[in-house]
């Protein structure tokens, strides 16, 4: 993210996101959202647009891998 106020926005989001998935014992969810914020605090790509979308093949639908 180009924009400070922004990424900020997101990082908060992302903890109270965060918060919500440990109260409710998610901790598959939880750990997701520890590697997009962990990702945003480095300044880094989101792990989840870099597998779900840069690493997607162009010339398929989402979900229809060979």
């Amino acid at each position: 993210m180009d924009d400070p106020s922004a990424a900020l926005e997101q990082l908060e989001k992302l903890k109270r996101v965060l918060e919500v998935a440990q109260r409710n014992g998610n901790s598959f969810f939880a750990e997701n959202i520890e590697k997009e914020i962990a990702a945003l605090e480095a300044g880094e790509t989101s792990p989840i647009v870099q597998e779900y979308v840069i690493n997607a093949p162009i010339d398929q639908p989402p979900g229809q891998d060979d």
